[in-house]
């Protein structure tokens, strides 16, 4: 569900130049996922066919203020977090 529900990836490739990370969308396809980079990317001409990559999918995510906990008013003592 979460990739029909958020198809941007990150995808992270190692190529001959470093780490290469790009926003794609992705499509799950059997196994794996199909995706379109433009031809002005270099990425398409750095990564052969079937090379290994971390495709990277986020869901919703939000900032948890200290004050949405109850031990916060009691003690006054809490940090911020990150909902994800």
């Amino acid at each position: 569900r979460l990739f029909h529900a958020c198809p941007l990836a990150a995808l992270v490739a190692q190529t001959g130049d470093g780490l290469d990370a790009n926003h794609l969308p992705l499509l799950r396809e059997g196994e794996g996922f199909v995706g379109h980079v433009a031809r002005a990317n270099p990425v398409h001409a750095l990564l052969p066919d079937g090379a290994p990559v971390l495709a990277i999918f986020r869901a919703g995510d939000a900032y948890v203020s200290p004050n949405w906990y109850p031990s916060k008013a009691e003690t006054h003592k809490a940090v911020p977090t990150w909902n994800y």
